[in-house]
């Protein structure tokens, strides 16, 4: 029988510290390279912000958001991608382009013509539609971080995504499919739409907005760019265009722009300074340094343009022969914004308006500022209050998140008409004077009057055929058709998800939850792609009990938590000294017992998570894996070591399998399976750029190991899965690869699976899934 995989995929941005490094921080870590030894400061550093993470995880009147969590999520995606020394790999993303681009150059079969007529096709598997059920709250869809519009069909949308690639609708959003499915970079950090052939799209690759500011020279952690990318076939196919000179180390893209009447002038605005290029791509020239995160034409006259410098005492910039110059023009603007965002209007198009964030993209609004002299811009303070930076409505707090979200748009009709965007959108009709009583749309809940737009908004754009405001946040893509007055999500059919892990139901393959970064966790009930939303924020792993759909236990925001109905409650049952993003694993044969580790101890359960049981010397941080025909047996791993407990149902003791016989160095283990017939039979999958250290077996639970790495590609392995008739699958940077019993080498098994990074695999042998 073909077997049909379902996969939970995550497309690794590369998860960010999205607020700049404090300078404390900075100086604690300078110098270190390896990634243990940077997260024992970290650690350190925010052991009280920890300690208020622990007693309001479960408020979820609150966004669970914090620089501890971020840097959690930056410690997950490089430990499957550190070099062999543990160090932190300034350059992951030319490392996973170069092992795609070596793997393909030495294949001399046609792999699709393989992998068609062996295994069975991929297929999406939602979430399509969420439904928030419960405590579900701040749902959606994945991150979007750019949209650009058809040059003439007002329906035809694309937009980019810093996990995903490029997605196209021809339907204002009602649907999408994706364009990048073999474009080697997922991030995408600006796209031009070309106004004069629409079979022409650009897309700047590297993820801008989750560089972090400061963080980003020393440590790449999101994804960096590749350069510009350039489609001549409405997205079928993409090409490289010529090199950004003066390039060292990792840069990254916020803004692609084309020239209002010159269709072969773009500018491309990123970390690394502002390039331009006059022929289409062809070749680009650096035209000022500096981290440049927005750019943008005067209305009606393209010599003079204006950019945005990050950090800076002098934030914006401004040339008046077309962007081949550049020179300060901050008269009147605060000295202390770690990020400006500017805004203009057809209608006046003199009028310049900069919105300020915090001076540490913590903390504090610095104000909305505008000027209406563009030949020698001059601005003055319009408002500072309230903080339409912050998580209420009613701008009540002194947080923000300008670091990491931050957008402003002018109505092209009405230059009085100000629409800003940070955690929520909010709106102004006096030329920000003041924003009304309460933002425009709300990233929590539904108050009567304001509508749902997922947090955290990265961009706000006006289609120039039908003056529709669309607004892309890390849920997803909304719009307005007045002025941002009122708001619709509309993301449905989006395959975007940033997905950690999930659990089947082995019963009825129909269901899967589903832990998900900023966009909580799901659960699939149905045949339909519909999910129900249970909670918000960060979910991670999730375990579904054996002979009871309804009842659950699952980690979300650090926590723990259970429930016994499907979602319409869920409680705390976090055992005493748990850590953050927790690993759990079923027994697959008792009901009622389940195990969770955090890097320090394993916890048991015998009552499917009511009550814990504490064993030291756990180390299952990173894998925690439970055997099918064995109860007792258990393996745990941090990445760097490997455990086996051969009595995980008594006194859950470990002996270390890493360093045994044949065990790879520099690398770190990244999962491990067992056969479904034999706990000792196992399979190992490995992270790094070691060439030929991917994947490892075992037939003595660990006390031997044989390399069939074969012909992998030299990219980090994230998962693996075996089935019923030992067949094995492993997930990786460029996606799945299979190994049946009768091969001596692994296949790609792509079949209409983009080229992604995979997180986790999971079978269902019963449904032959």
């Amino acid at each position: 029988m073909k077997r049909i995989l379902i996969v939970i995929l995550i497309f690794f941005a590369g998860f960010t510290v999205s607020a700049q490094v404090p300078d404390a921080l900075k100086q604690r870590i300078a110098g270190k390279t390896k990634l243990t030894d940077i997260m024992v400061e970290v650690e350190d550093y925010y052991k009280d912000e920890k300690k208020a993470e622990v007693e309001k995880r479960n408020n979820e009147e609150e966004e669970f958001e914090n620089d501890y969590l971020r840097w959690k999520r930056w410690e997950y995606y490089h430990a499957s991608r550190l070099d062999e020394q543990g160090r932190v790999i300034p350059n992951v993303k030319t490392k996973i382009y170069n092992g795609i681009r070596e793997y393909e150059a030495r294949q001399s079969s046609n792999r699709e013509s393989i992998i068609q007529s062996s295994y069975s096709t991929w297929f999406g598997f939602g979430p399509t539609g969420i439904t928030r059920y419960g405590q579900g709250y701040n749902s959606g869809y994945g991150r979007v971080n750019c949209i650009a519009f058809h040059p003439t069909l007002a329906d035809y949308l694309i937009i980019g995504t810093p996990q995903g690639g490029i997605w196209k609708s021809t339907n204002n959003g009602t649907s999408w499919f994706s364009l990048s499915d073999n474009l080697p970079s997922s991030g995408i950090g600006g796209l031009v739409w070309d106004r004069t052939n629409s079979n022409v799209i650009y897309a700047l690759t590297g993820d801008g907005d989750a560089s972090g500011g400061g963080f980003v020279s020393s440590y790449g952690y999101n994804v960096p760019s590749l350069g510009v990318f350039k489609s001549t076939d409405g997205g079928t196919s993409w090409q490289v265009t010529g090199d950004f000179p003066g390039v060292v180390g990792n840069f990254y893209g916020y803004k692609l722009m084309q020239h209002p009447t010159n269709a072969n002038t773009l500018f491309a605005a990123t970390t690394d300074g502002i390039y331009r290029t006059t022929n289409g791509g062809t070749t680009w020239t650096q035209e000022q340094v500096g981290n440049f995160t927005d750019i943008e034409f005067k209305p009606g006259d393209p010599t003079i343009m204006y950019a945005a410098l990050r950090g800076s005492s002098l934030p914006l910039w401004r040339s008046t022969n077309s962007g081949v110059t550049w020179s300060s023009a901050s008269t009147g603007l605060t000295t202390s914004s770690s990020r400006i965002a500017i805004g203009v209007s057809a209608n006046q198009p003199n009028y310049i308006y900069v919105l300020a964030g915090g001076a540490t993209g913590s903390g504090t609004f610095r104000g909305l500022f505008r000027s209406t002299t563009s030949g020698t811009p001059s601005f003055i303070s319009m408002t500072t209050t309230p903080n339409i930076l912050g998580y209420p409505n009613d701008g009540s707090d002194d947080k923000d998140q300008a670091s990491y979200d931050l957008g402003i748009e002018v109505d092209p009709d009405n230059a009085s008409v100000v629409i800003t965007a940070g955690i929520n959108v909010w709106r102004s009709t006096n030329g920000g004077s003041s924003f009304g009583a309460t933002s425009r749309t709300q990233w929590y809940d539904n108050p009567a009057g304001i509508d749902y737009v997922h947090a955290d908004i990265h961009n706000l754009t006006y289609n120039p055929l039908n003056n529709r405001l669309y607004s892309t946040s890390d849920g997803g893509v909304g719009y307005s058709t007045n002025d941002g007055a009122n708001w619709t999500f509309a993301s449905n059919n989006l395959q975007i998800l940033a997905t950690y892990h999930a659990d089947w139901y082995e019963a009825d393959a129909n269901l899967i939850q589903c832990g998900t970064q900023d966009n909580g966790t799901s659960i699939r009930y149905t045949g339909s792609n519909t999910y129900r939303h249970i909670y918000g924020a960060d979910g991670f792993d999730c375990v579904v009990k054996d002979n009871d759909p309804n009842t659950i236990v699952f980690v979300a925001n650090g926590s723990l938590l259970k429930t016994t109905n499907g979602g319409t409650g869920v409680s705390d049952v976090s055992p005493a000294g748990l850590n953050t993003f927790p690993q759990v694993a079923r027994d697959y044969n008792s009901s009622t017992r389940i195990f969770a580790g955090d890097g320090s101890e394993v916890f048991r359960s015998t009552d499917f998570g009511s009550t814990w049981t504490t064993f030291s010397a756990g180390i299952a941080s990173r894998v925690l894996t439970t055997c099918q025909s064995n109860s007792n047996r258990l393996y745990c791993s941090n990445g760097s070591t490997l455990q086996r407990s051969d009595d995980a149902t008594g006194a859950c003791t470990f002996t270390t399998k890493s360093g045994t016989p044949g065990y790879p160095t520099g690398v770190n283990l990244t999962d491990i399976e067992a056969r479904p017939s034999n706990s000792l039979i196992i399979y190992a999958s490995f992270g790094g750029y070691v060439a030929g250290s991917k994947v490892y077996s075992s037939t003595d639970g660990g006390d031997n190991w044989i390399n069939i790495s074969g012909s992998l590609p030299n990219v980090a392995c994230h998962s693996i899965a075996v089935d019923a008739s030992n067949t094995i699958y492993v997930g990786t940077d460029m996606g799945v690869f299979v190994k049946a019993i009768s091969m001596t080498d692994w296949q790609p098994f792509y079949n209409f699976l983009p080229r992604t990074p995979v997180s986790e695999l999971m079978i269902n042998n019963t449904a032959g899934r």
